[in-house]
């Protein structure tokens, strides 16, 4: 199955990569490389790289004139073809953003398992993968992790503002007519709050409304991220709706939040004032549903747990949080609590 991708590993051979590593590229930390994997094998780990061919340089007197003409945008022809398969699939398209400690094999196979959970609602996925060094060291890896993930957001946001450029400049017989979706997982989310912190300090306004479905799992995010401009508040302006699944029974984020000396996590339990969020923000507690046998930390029910999966084919599919089966309104909290159907 194909997987398209944007990342700012560190390839390893500048002009002709085929395959990215742990750390950020030598070219800076925003340098992105765009391409696709056919990902491939009975547990979906082997892989075939096509990296877009990238070139930015221009002469002194090109530059003087703002003539660019000369250069060729990787991020152009993948984007090329992810419309090409929206169009002739009339599929939607996934941006997934992952999270802690992930290679970039496991980060292609992990989208690819996702791909495969939810065939119920083919779409094209593009993997945001960002520089995760796997250390066997939690503490020291975690902490790494975690400043990699905020410089990665300045990378992120840049892909995403070349995304709406792109969409900017489609004429109007070549629009597809889908919709694009995003979700990001764990530390992913921390990535995502430094994209749109970066995006806004580059005065860039043009977001708005660039996707229809937000979804975000398990957040290693600050429980109160939605009260803050400086965390997550910007982000319903760049959505149709977003969607906060939690777990009070999160094992690996209790961890984060006892032992790695962080406030409270989202993705434990939930918004702080989950009241006091827009109407177009909503939280699901996946807690009931969630079984030790299927899922021994609580943190990859997105993936793994079917209830949650017909939960998000219905987001997906656009149906009104309340009309969505299995889910019990909680008034008091002003949010959704799964249930077994």
């Amino acid at each position: 199955m194909r997987i398209y991708f944007a990342t700012n590993r560190d390839p390893d051979n500048i002009e002709h990569p085929t395959d990215f590593g742990s750390r950020f590229s030598v070219n800076g930390l925003t340098d992105l490389r765009f391409g696709w994997a056919e990902v491939t094998g009975a547990k979906l780990d082997q892989y075939a790289l096509t990296v877009a061919a990238e070139n930015l340089e221009v002469s002194v007197d090109q530059a003087r004139t703002g003539d660019l003409s000369g250069q060729v945008l990787g991020s152009q022809a993948v984007f090329d073809e992810v419309r090409r398969e929206m169009t002739e699939g009339e599929q939607d398209c996934l941006i997934s953003i992952h999270g802690f400690n992930y290679t970039f094999r496991e980060a292609l196979q992990r989208t690819a398992q996702m791909k495969k959970f939810y065939a119920n609602r083919p779409m094209v996925y593009f993997l945001f993968t960002w520089p995760s060094d796997g250390s066997m060291l939690p503490f020291k890896a975690y902490a790494s992790d975690r400043d990699d993930a905020r410089a990665s957001g300045v990378a992120l946001g840049r892909g995403l503002q070349k995304l709406a450029h792109y969409l900017r400049g489609t004429r109007p017989e070549d629009y597809c007519g889908q919709a694009v979706h995003l979700a990001a997982h764990s530390m992913g989310n921390y990535a995502l709050r430094w994209a749109l912190q970066g995006i806004r300090a580059g005065g860039a306004t043009n977001l708005r409304r660039l996707l229809d479905q937000v979804l975000l799992f398990a957040a290693d995010e600050d429980d109160d991220a939605f009260e803050l401009d400086f965390k997550l508040l910007p982000l319903p302006d760049m959505a149709r709706r977003v969607t906060v699944y939690h777990n009070p029974g999160d094992k690996a984020l209790v961890t984060s939040d006892l032992t790695k000396g962080n406030p409270d996590r989202l993705g434990a339990g939930g918004p702080r004032n989950a009241r006091a969020l827009p109407d177009k923000v909503s939280v699901v507690n996946c807690e009931s549903v969630t079984r030790f046998r299927d899922d021994p930390t609580g943190h990859q029910y997105y993936r793994l747990n079917n209830v949650v999966r017909g939960d998000v084919l219905a987001v997906l599919k656009g149906t009104d949080p309340q009309d969505i089966r299995n889910r019990q309104y909680q008034p008091e909290t002003r949010s959704f609590r799964l249930k077994r159907g």
